[in-house]
């Protein structure tokens, strides 16, 4: 019998190395033997009967205990080594049958395992704190031969790193991987200070599984009252799911939350966005410039180039105070703006980005200034304001007309755009 591995998933490759075991019948397992790399064949010279054919793959040598063939059974636990971290697990299984006198050729499909934390961010930190943790829990603790989860769960801790503008604290390591939530998930943030540990528990309504990538963006915002928003936002390999959440001593409360198969799929939904008739167009008729939709400010509306549609620009009614010059290179400053957008969500309106240099030309400062009197935090600031032009990020000062460097930039106003039918 040859086997080779594939991913069930095109957009995905199989990690390796891949720990192939065949089991008999009675469930003995009689070959166990590795791929290293997807030029890799497994020959196996096996009696004709029905073998179950298992595979792990990612489980690198060092990291992992991995059964040896004379214990090994469909239940045999994946067993994570101490000190050692999740890699980016895969498992597989079929069934075949073997003939006397016939070769067999399997294609083996793998699916991911585990859940990838892609970016933990949490701003505003106070000075005083000298330590930021958030764990997760119940994860499940174990992966098992056959693909499926031991019962028993587990708590993982990840630690953030403090950043050089002393208030940002967030992931360093891009390969943090974690088994999937075993049940309703419990995402807490801890604050260290000294010996005191001041810890915000936030339950997630919707669930951390697998095969998601996982994005966490949190601002400190409390003063002597400590409360935390942020939001959770999981781009799965083939969907994406958004959680938005707040959380203070006296609890949590979920502000909203989706879930989005990748476009195309059986589980893609009719109406994915709530408040739209077909997708990407919102209900009714399209709002005026100058007023409100939905808790946004109009900034333009134009009909498309098929004269179906007005094309509305929306302005978001909230600011975050980003100061460029703390970052050494445009890259950095880009991938903690992007952080700050993941926030930014109201309702049913997303897609939030930084605006183009047209667009941040159309903000009227006064009368945005007039129309938002939320709390002191929607004005606007009269600060350089980032937008993305042709030339990359910059950013532009309303009260001169002034375009400046990158590093000159202060704050970040987001816009998005929402489609009206005719």
């Amino acid at each position: 019998m040859t086997i080779y591995t594939r991913s069930d998933d095109a957009a995905s490759e199989v990690s390796y190395p891949v720990m192939v075991y065949a089991m008999n019948a009675d469930g003995q397992c009689v070959r166990r033997q590795q791929l290293v790399s997807a030029d890799d064949r497994l020959a196996l010279q096996l009696e004709a009967m029905t073998y179950q054919i298992y595979a792990i793959g990612g489980a690198t040598d060092g990291d992992y205990a991995m059964p040896g063939v004379a214990e090994a059974t469909a239940t045999s636990v994946v067993a994570l080594n101490a000190d050692a971290n999740h890699g980016d697990l895969m498992a597989g299984k079929n069934t075949v049958t073997l003939e006397d006198n016939e070769s067999t050729t399997l294609a083996l499909s793998l699916s991911r395992k585990v859940m990838h934390i892609e970016r933990l961010v949490i701003k505003n930190v106070p000075a005083t704190v000298d330590l930021v943790t958030v764990s997760f829990e119940p994860l499940y603790q174990s992966l098992l031969l056959n693909g499926e989860y031991s019962t028993a769960t587990t708590k993982q801790r990840v630690s953030l790193t403090e950043q050089s503008d002393g208030t940002t604290w967030q992931t360093v390591a891009d390969d943090i991987y974690m088994l999937p939530a075993a049940d309703v998930a419990t995402i807490t943030v801890h604050f260290h200070t000294g010996d005191i540990v001041t810890s915000f528990a936030y339950t997630c309504p919707q669930p951390l599984q697998a095969n998601k990538h996982i994005r966490i963006s949190g601002t400190f915002t409390g003063d002597n009252e400590l409360t935390l928003t942020g939001t959770i936002s999981g781009d799965r390999w083939n969907g994406t799911t958004t959680i938005n959440f707040t959380f203070n001593s006296d609890g949590s409360q979920t502000v909203d939350s989706s879930d989005e198969p990748a476009a195309g799929s059986d589980d893609e939904p009719s109406n994915p966005t709530g408040g739209q008739t077909e997708e990407g167009v919102e209900e009714g008729s399209a709002p005026e410039v100058g007023t409100a939709y939905k808790q946004c400010y109009v900034l333009s509306a134009e009909d498309d180039e098929t004269g179906e549609y007005t094309v509305v620009t929306l302005l978001n009614k909230h600011e975050t105070q980003i100061e460029g010059e703390q970052y050494e290179t445009i890259e950095e400053l880009e991938e903690q703006i992007n952080s700050a957008i993941d926030s930014y969500n109201i309702g049913e309106i997303i897609g939030w980005r930084i605006p183009t240099e047209d667009e941040i030309k159309m903000i009227p400062v006064g009368k945005v200034s007039e129309y938002y009197r939320f709390n002191s935090g929607d004005e606007m600031s009269g600060s350089y304001y980032y937008f993305k032009g042709d030339n990359g990020l910059k950013c532009y000062y309303h009260s001169n007309n002034l375009i400046g460097n990158w590093n000159l930039g202060e704050a970040l106003r987001p816009v998005t755009t929402v489609k009206f039918k005719k």
